[in-house]
C-alpha cells in the first residue's frame, strides 16, 4: 500500500504534537504536587510552633516565669510565619482566615495573663484543630488525597494521622506542664490529662497499626524501627504521667523535665511524618 507522504507527515507531527503535551501536562503534575507536597510541609511547621507555644503559655500562666523568654521568642515565629505566608494557596481557605483572626487575640491574652491555664489549653486545642483541618483542606485542594502510597495507602490521611498522634501528646505535654508548675494535682487539669492519656493509648495504636500495614518496600525501609521508637517514647510519657503527675499530694517532677519527656514522644512521632512525607517529595514521579 502506498501512503501518502503528506498524511503521513501529518500523523507524525499530530504524535510529535500529542507527545509534547503529554510530556507538559505531566512536568506541570510533577511541579504541582512537589508544590504541594512543600506546602503540607510548611504547614507543620505552623502545628509544630503553635503546640510548642500551648505547652508554654500554660505553663507560664501556671507560674512558671522561667519559660517568658520561650514564650516571645514563639510568638515572633509564629508572628513571621503568617507574614511569609502571605499571597500562598493557604491564604484562600477559610480555615487559615479563621486562624489568622484568633491568633493575635489569643496572644494578646496570653502576653496579658487574662487567661487561666485551662482557658489556654482549650483555645489552642481549638486553633489546632483548625490547623489540622486545613492540612486535610490543603490536600484536598492540591488533590493529593489521590497520591497513593501503596495499593491501600494515602498519602495524606497517613500524614494527617500521624500528625493527630503528635497532637494528642501534645495536649499532653501542655496539661502536664500545667501541673508540674503548679506543683499539685487535682481540677480539671487532671481530669484532662486521665482522658487524654487513654485515648492517646488508642491513637498511638492505630498509628502503629497503620504504619506496619505499609506494602511499599522502599517506605518500609525507611521506616525501619521507627514503629519500636515510637513505642518506646510514648511507654516512657504514659510512665512518667502515671507515676509522677496523676499522684496524691505534692508533684516534685519539674515542668522543664517533664515537658522534655513528651516532647521526645512527640518529635518520635513527627519523624515518621518527616519521612515520609520526604519520602514522597523524592519519589512522587513514580506514583499516579
Amino acid at each position: 500500500m502506498i501512503v501518502n507522504p503528506t498524511i503521513a507527515g501529518a500523523f507524525t507531527v499530530a504524535a510529535c504534537f500529542a507527545a509534547t503535551k503529554q510530556w507538559t501536562v505531566s512536568l506541570r503534575d510533577k511541579r504541582r504536587i512537589k508544590h504541594a507536597i512543600s506546602q503540607l510541609i510548611r504547614l507543620k511547621e505552623l502545628i509544630d510552633l503553635s503546640q510548642q507555644h500551648r505547652g508554654t503559655s500554660s505553663a507560664v500562666c501556671a507560674g512558671n516565669a522561667s519559660l517568658t523568654g520561650k514564650l516571645t521568642f514563639l510568638q515572633q515565629e509564629i508572628d513571621r510565619f503568617i507574614a511569609a505566608s502571605e499571597n500562598t494557596d493557604m491564604q484562600k481557605l477559610p480555615q487559615w482566615l479563621s486562624f489568622v483572626d484568633h491568633w493575635p487575640r489569643l496572644k494578646k491574652q496570653v502576653q496579658q495573663r487574662k487567661l487561666t491555664s485551662h482557658q489556654v489549653i482549650r483555645q489552642h486545642n481549638a486553633m489546632i484543630e483548625g490547623q489540622l483541618s486545613l492540612f486535610d483542606d490543603l490536600s484536598r485542594l492540591y488533590n493529593l488525597h489521590h497520591f497513593m502510597l501503596d495499593n491501600i495507602t494515602r498519602l495524606s490521611e497517613l500524614c494527617l494521622d500521624t500528625l493527630r498522634a503528635a497532637e494528642i501528646l501534645g495536649q499532653m505535654r501542655a496539661v502536664g506542664s500545667t501541673l508540674c508548675a503548679r506543683g499539685h494535682g487535682g481540677g480539671a487539669e487532671t481530669m484532662m490529662l486521665s482522658f487524654q492519656r487513654l485515648t492517646a493509648n488508642s491513637r498511638i495504636a492505630e498509628l502503629l497499626r497503620e504504619t506496619a500495614g505499609i506494602r511499599n518496600k522502599e517506605l518500609i525501609a525507611i521506616l525501619a524501627g521507627q514503629n519500636d521508637r515510637i513505642e518506646r517514647d510514648t511507654d516512657l510519657l504514659l510512665h512518667t504521667i502515671d507515676q509522677q503527675v496523676l499522684i496524691e499530694g505534692a508533684i516534685t517532677l519539674s515542668a522543664d523535665d517533664y515537658f522534655k519527656t513528651a516532647t521526645r514522644a512527640i518529635d518520635t512521632v513527627l519523624n515518621v511524618f518527616s519521612l515520609i512525607i520526604n519520602y514522597a517529595a523524592d519519589n512522587h514521579a513514580k506514583f499516579n
